[in-house]
């Protein structure tokens, strides 16, 4: 045999880490740069509270909550910036049997760290459990039991408090378990935040599935963890959003590696999950949707299916969705189908009545950046120009387009206004894959060190200084 074909073999073998060359590519560098500089000056102009942050023409805005030049809020990031560096560099230091073990430690690190980067937020975690005008989902579980709450939903939903009664009762059940658990406001706080991160696990083992790049999956799960947004609001339930989605996500790419029914059957339960939770992120079926046919076309090496893989995936999560839908029709009387129809009507009524589309149609973009983050966000044209041409050919350009296309269906429909900030966080959440897409594509450390850090800058004076959540 051939030394050439030796070697042509031996290449081909390679894992994702050890063929990325090493120096970054100049687009990556131009958009990193830019990325840290807006956020930069974003963070300056926080600090002297010229940062936009609404519209109050449009009828919403986030106000100030603190004087202008309140240098002293941003030491957290401080002490937070090389404590996650630290992580990061050793993470891509151990070998692959310590993958399990490298991202438990990010999940348990990552609480501390997050709870430090809240400590100048002007409401304190158990005060917004509590608070009917900030999170109106505990109050309903002093006064109703579970099974009165779920059985009678229907009859009482009209007494619920605000955020109660707009919502999905996924939100207020979720409050009834960790009720059940016996924990305190305080406790159900760092709980709330501590299911949020399960979004980053679910990025990891999304982006391992597909790629089989450990690299790319630890820089999507760094990331994650530190989104501003995501931080901003906790323990607020939109933080915990992305997770049903995303569940589904990993479920549908597990079935087209595996072509396992169970993965198909359960993605038909974690849609059913997602409704009951919270409907708007199940707008990314339009990326389940482009993976399928990814798939159908050839796909890769990792995700393939054929029409008849597809047709049973497609029949065996109905069916999965179906069984949660009689089950729990038949066991607690709640339609998820009237449900659904109330809680959207209800946002057509308040948005025709309070939220001109003209305005936020502009202005929501604004604020998806102000909530993925500056740096991940000066990414995403490069990722979209690097997607084009490879769309067919690689699963994160597809996710790429097809993650941007929701943003611009999401904005075009008018389906959330003024307060996407906090609407937003699922699609901001799944937008972090190009920016770790990107990032992967070198050797180098230093592009997502300056991407994380600028993240974590900003999540901490985004905190302290507006108040995205009022009690």
């Amino acid at each position: 045999m051939s030394e050439t074909l030796l070697a042509r073999r031996a290449g081909s073998a390679r894992t994702p880490e050890q063929v990325t060359p090493s120096r970054p590519p100049r687009a990556l560098v131009w958009s990193v740069g830019v990325g840290g500089v807006a956020t930069l000056l974003a963070v300056l102009a926080l600090l002297l509270r010229v940062l936009p942050t609404g519209s109050r023409l449009g009828g919403w805005t986030y106000p100030y909550v603190r004087d202008a030049g309140a240098w002293a809020v941003v030491w957290p990031a401080a002490v937070v910036i090389p404590a996650v560096l630290g992580l990061l560099l050793l993470s891509r230091r151990l070998p692959a049997r310590f993958d399990a073990a490298t991202v438990a430690g990010w999940l348990v690190a990552a609480v501390p760290l997050q709870s430090l980067l809240r400590w100048y937020a002007p409401s304190p975690l158990a005060g917004i459990v509590v608070s009917d005008r900030a999170n109106s989902f505990y109050s309903p579980t002093r006064r109703w039991s579970a099974g009165e709450f779920i059985s009678g939903y229907h009859e009482i939903v009209e007494r619920l408090p605000p955020h109660a009664r707009t919502n999905m009762p996924g939100k207020t059940m979720l409050y009834y378990l960790l009720d059940a658990l016996g924990l305190s406001p305080l406790g159900m706080g760092v709980a709330v935040l501590v299911l949020s991160n399960l979004a980053a696990l679910l990025l990891y083992l999304i982006v391992r599935d597909l790629t089989g790049d450990r690299r790319m999956a630890l820089y999507a799960l760094a990331l994650c963890l530190f989104m501003p947004g995501r931080l901003h609001f906790t323990p607020i339930l939109n933080a915990v959003a992305p997770v049903p989605i995303l569940f589904a996500l990993w479920l549908h790419v597990r079935f087209l590696r595996t072509r396992h029914w169970a993965y198909a059957l359960g993605l038909g339960a974690a849609i059913y999950l997602t409704l009951f939770f919270e409907p708007s992120p199940l707008i990314l079926g339009l990326v389940f949707a482009a993976l399928l046919v990814f798939a159908l076309r050839g796909g890769s090496d990792r995700v393939r299916a054929n029409w008849t893989d597809a047709a049973r995936q497609v029949v065996l999560a109905v069916a999965g969705f179906a069984v949660c839908l009689v089950a729990v029709r038949l066991l607690f009387g709640y339609d998820i189908v009237s449900g659904f129809e109330y809680v959207l009507a209800d946002a057509k009524r308040f948005n025709n009545r309070w939220r001109p589309y003209d305005i936020w149609v502009t202005r929501n973009l604004w604020y998806f950046v102000l909530c993925a983050g500056f740096a991940s966000c000066a990414l995403l044209p490069v990722a979209a120009w690097a997607s084009v041409r490879r769309a067919l050919t690689h699963p994160m350009a597809l996710l790429t387009l097809s993650g941007l296309t929701v943003l611009a269906l999401l904005d075009l429909l008018g389906m959330n206004r003024g307060e996407t900030v906090r609407l937003w966080i699922f699609i901001a959440v799944f937008l972090l894959l190009p920016a770790a897409w990107l990032c992967a594509r070198t050797a180098r450390l230093w592009p997502v060190a300056v991407v994380l850090s600028a993240m974590v800058l900003q999540t901490a004076a985004g905190t302290a200084m507006l108040g995205f959540v009022q009690l």
